[in-house]
């Protein structure tokens, strides 16, 4: 009997809809990768496969009415296993601390990896078969968080894959991806969300202060991803139009707005934010368009007519030296407001 997918809108982002859609039209391959930008919802789209591939309903799939498709947007499916690193759980919609086997140190559970163990924990679980004599789900992400010996561990399962058990792979960096383990998956792709769906959807998240044109700007400066303008709005990510503004007075600027993002954030975001915009003015200087944040260009137009090119170009570099070290810097506060004055020097 042909399966087919309901539209439920509460499931899937509406971006996501047509790609879920054209994904689940076909038998769906025992190892799938899918890939595409950060920050677009390929979390969710896994979710729901995982959800399509395990739900019992014998007229549509995922109904989000059987048992088995409460216990997967629960966490709770014996037959679903989550591989993600610990400082990630928070993405998932659901707790699954509580299942965990051999709790771990504080300290391991902010590991950025996925550590072998939690592989072979998965490996040796599937070894044993279906809870519910059907299929088996182990969606893993991001993939390019899998330690070398992680990444091996999985080789061996990927090369002789029971016909039962699926692997959803998700990456955001395609190309960080063992060449070993992309030969054996199939792909599929995420397209970034069209601009005026990002921007309706946007509408209805957003407090009602949003007007049309600050949405724009906010999709322009998050490169198009509307889930990263939510985020910044929750403080969940760095703001950067609260960076930018201040950046915008140029020889004006004041440091202290910047330096008290501090407080919230990481150095490494201020930073990274700081160097897209000097991006921004050395094309401005060149006479090319912007490439980060366009609603910005013609003032920097009006103030970058007499910069020297060798000093902004000299100050990319120590700014790409900053970044570097950005992680483990000793005085943070005095780094960052000795980058500052050598920025106000340029337009000086």
């Amino acid at each position: 009997m042909t399966q087919t997918v309901v539209d439920h809108s509460s499931s899937l982002y509406p971006w996501l809809k047509k790609s879920f859609t054209e994904l689940t039209q076909h038998p769906i391959p025992n190892s799938l990768l899918i890939y595409g930008e950060k920050d677009i919802g390929k979390l969710q789209f896994g979710l729901e496969l995982a959800n399509y591939l395990l739900c019992e309903s014998p007229l549509q799939r995922p109904c989000h009415s059987c048992d088995p498709c409460h216990w997967t947007e629960q966490g709770s499916h014996p037959d679903l296993f989550i591989i993600t690193p610990q400082n990630l759980k928070h993405l998932l919609p659901f707790d699954t601390t509580d299942g965990e086997e051999n709790p771990e140190s504080d300290d391991k559970k902010q590991s950025k990896f996925i550590r072998i163990e939690q592989i072979r924990q998965v490996i040796s679980k599937n070894e044993l078969g279906s809870y519910r004599g059907g299929k088996r789900v182990v969606l893993i992400y991001p993939v390019e968080a899998m330690q070398s010996e992680a990444a091996n561990c999985l080789l061996k399962t990927l090369e002789e894959p029971s016909s039962q058990l699926h692997f959803i792979l998700i990456t955001n960096h395609l190309e960080r991806i063992l060449p070993t383990i992309r030969s054996r998956c199939q792909f599929f792709s995420i397209p970034k969300p069209p601009h005026e769906m990002a921007s309706d959807w946007l509408k209805h998240q957003l407090p009602a202060k949003f007007t049309q044109e600050m949405i724009h700007q906010k999709l322009a400066l998050y490169a198009g991803s509307p889930l990263r303008v939510v985020q910044s709005i929750d403080n969940k990510i760095l703001d950067e139009l609260v960076i930018v503004n201040e950046l915008a007075k140029f020889h004006l600027l004041q440091s202290g707005g910047i330096i008290d993002q501090l407080n919230q954030h990481t150095l490494f975001d201020i930073l990274n934010c700081i160097y897209k915009w000097s991006i921004d003015v050395n094309f401005v200087a060149f006479g090319l368009p912007t490439r980060y944040f366009p609603s910005f260009e013609k003032k920097m137009q009006s103030h970058t007519r007499h910069i020297s090119p060798i000093a902004i170009q000299e100050f990319i570099s120590h700014l790409r030296d900053d970044l570097r070290l950005a992680n483990h810097p000793l005085f943070p506060k005095v780094q960052l407001e000795t980058l500052l004055m050598k920025y106000k020097q340029l337009f000086q």
